[in-house]
């Protein structure tokens, strides 16, 4: 049987403490420590990244020399670097994200957390959560340099392995991997696609 569910637990806790917005800054650093994803100077893209705890991390990581642009449906509030943009806007309606995520780059990394509104139903949320994953790889193969990194929250499930055979289409490297920092009950994990190849075939 599952243990009760804890809003405050460990991460919420160190969150607070640390200045981070919300927990999902320790899955990126858990992320970051075990792959080395993000480095100085580098261009990164997030997805879904409101309220903008992935931003803090990725900001400490790529330094003053680097920059992040943040995509979400949300208004994200500002944080004091200059080198941190956002940009409000949908996923799915390409022909207007597509150009400005093309202006931003070449990008170096896309990571995206986003997730659907769960029903409860875990095989419809499962399937929209792949569906959400394979849209934020798609416009990862449009914007990113060759050698690139990408880096995305989904669901667990059968949809899964269909998501991964497409994401090996385009980078030489893919993993799966579960963060300390996410909940025991939770069934997200996280796609890791390393070294992209823009010559291979494309999402979609």
């Amino acid at each position: 049987m599952p243990r009760p569910y804890k809003v405050k637990d460990k991460y919420f806790i160190l969150a607070k403490q640390q200045g981070y917005r919300a927990r999902s800054a320790f899955k990126l650093k858990d992320i970051q420590k075990k792959f080395h994803l993000l480095k100085a100077g580098q261009t990164v893209v997030d997805l879904g990244g409101a309220p903008g705890s992935f931003l803090q991390v990725i900001l400490e990581h790529i330094g003053k020399e680097g920059k992040a642009l943040v995509v979400d449906l949300q208004e994200i509030e500002p944080l004091s670097a200059d080198n941190a943009f956002a940009i409000k806007g949908d996923i799915y309606k390409t022909t207007k994200l597509l150009p400005a995520l093309k202006k931003f780059g070449p990008v170096d990394v896309v990571t995206s957390d986003l997730a659907p509104k769960t029903s409860g139903i875990r095989d419809m949320d499962q399937s929209l959560s792949v569906d959400l994953t394979a849209q934020a790889l798609f416009l990862a193969t449009q914007c990113l340099k060759p050698g690139g990194h990408f880096l995305g929250k989904v669901f667990d499930g059968e949809e899964l392995h269909a998501l991964i055979k497409i994401a090996k289409k385009s980078f030489k490297e893919v993993k799966m991997f579960k963060p300390p920092a996410c909940r025991d009950r939770s069934f997200e994990t996280y796609l890791v696609a390393m070294d992209f190849n823009a010559k291979n075939l494309r999402v979609k």
